[in-house]
């Protein structure tokens, strides 16, 4: 029997629809679920990572007629990694916290919470004999490095003045070089930052949204990008670079500078700080070694982004990672004489002005602070102006060069001709990256 043509045109209009459905991306990034319990402190030690490969992630769906892989949201799960981390929840007797497919490195994170009525002990041996887990570690803190220096007398960048800044600002400002700042949030309203941060993220939403969380991370974007010729302020190192700030760290203390972090939210910007193809990483903080992060950075170094983090006060097991790390470039105050590089250990370290550095902090507001957080975020600035001359610089190259950033000549090798010239820069260093 015919169609009738009121018919015929009602499943052409369905057929249309269901192919525009299908056609459009979905939404451009899902909410991220957290439990506030990740971010307890008091409960760090009873919360537990655990991860596994799944192949689902950033599959291409078969039958898909274009065959052009839309990715469905920042977040989205595979329904078979969810099914896992279901059945381990319910198998263990542990509360999931948070859980996403961590895309850089192909394994889907569960974070869970370990109740005081088991050991956690015996829950994490068993979840390493468990065939469905590639991997289980406890949750890491890490804290930033730095500390506010209140002196009301020392109104001058020294460390710019020292190094001939604006002689190195007439052949490199930073311009087309990306440098993601995981860290707390940045006051981007700040007369000297508004306009500079191109991209944000804020991975600890869940946790507070108070202003003062964002000391410590507008005092390193200050020292990186500040603007320059404003009028007003002070000057960043690169004020021309396309920075990016990851929030995945809180502060502590209400108009303190202090602020921890966790090897979840660190994980969560990494990975970003990966697929949105940084230069750059700066990672003014420090902690134990953490294996889920350990293999983020060995990623982020695969895809050629420099790390660049800050040497800690002491060496002991609860700092020290990831500057210690194969490969990143830790950086030291140039006051500080205890910690030195290492050839037994394959550490590469760098010094850099870490002492009464005038910078921006929230609100408007200009101090100094002192630690191996600014210090870092120096050498990061630094980094970023070799990077502008010559692209194609090596780690090598790059460290080399940094290495001499503290010599009265430094800012000569900013000339092009010099800095063409990169084929003899070579060091014993180079052996240890």
């Amino acid at each position: 029997m015919m169609l009738s043509i009121q018919v015929r045109i009602g499943l052409i209009f369905f057929l249309l629809l269901i192919v525009m459905l299908v056609a459009l991306p979905a939404k451009a990034e899902q909410e991220l679920s957290i439990d506030s319990q990740l971010f307890d402190t008091e409960q760090a030690g009873r919360i537990i990572l655990v991860t596994y490969a799944d192949k689902h992630i950033n599959r291409i769906p078969i039958g898909a007629v274009n065959q052009t892989y839309r990715r469905r949201g920042d977040y989205s799960s595979s329904t078979w990694s969810k099914r896992v981390a279901a059945s381990i929840e319910e198998d263990y007797k542990i509360k999931i916290l948070s859980q996403w497919p961590i895309r850089e490195i192909g394994e889907h994170c569960v974070v869970f919470l370990v109740s005081e009525d088991h050991s956690i002990v015996e829950v994490i041996n068993a979840l390493t004999n468990d065939n469905r887990i590639d991997n289980v570690q406890t949750m890491s803190t890490f804290k930033v490095m730095a500390d506010k220096y209140n002196d009301p007398y020392y109104r001058l960048q020294t460390n710019i003045h020292s190094m001939n800044l604006a002689e190195i600002h007439s052949q490199t400002t930073g311009k087309n070089v990306t440098i993601a700042i995981i860290d707390t949030g940045v006051d981007t309203k700040h007369p000297d930052l508004e306009g500079q941060i191109q991209q944000s993220k804020d991975f600890v939403a869940q946790k507070s949204s108070d202003s003062f969380g964002d000391n410590h991370g507008t005092a390193i974007a200050g020292v990186i990008v500040a603007k320059a010729n404003n009028g007003q302020g002070i000057v960043g190192i690169a004020p021309d670079s396309h920075v990016i700030a990851l929030k995945a760290c809180w502060g502590i203390k209400t108009g303190g500078l202090e602020a921890i972090c966790n090897s979840f939210t660190l994980a969560l910007a990494i990975n970003t700080a990966i697929e949105m193809k940084a230069d750059i990483l700066n990672l003014s903080l420090t902690g134990p070694h953490d294996p889920l992060l350990a293999r983020l950075i060995e990623k982020a170094m695969q895809r050629g982004i420099l790390i660049i983090a800050s040497q800690p006060d002491s060496d002991d097991e609860k700092s020290g990672f990831p500057a210690q790390q194969l490969g990143v470039i830790g950086v030291r105050c140039l006051s500080n004489k205890a910690i030195q590089s290492s050839s037994e250990n394959h550490t590469l370290t760098v010094s850099a002005p870490g002492e009464e550095i005038l910078t921006t902090l929230p609100k408007g507001a200009y101090d100094f602070v002192s630690g191996s957080s600014l210090a870092t975020a120096h050498v990061s600035g630094l980094a970023a102006l070799l990077l502008q001359l010559k692209h194609s610089l090596t780690k090598q190259e790059l460290f080399k060069l940094l290495a001499n950033a503290n010599e009265p000549t430094f800012y000569k090798l900013f000339s092009k001709d010099q800095i063409s010239n990169t084929d003899n820069i070579r060091s014993e260093a180079d052996k240890r990256i």
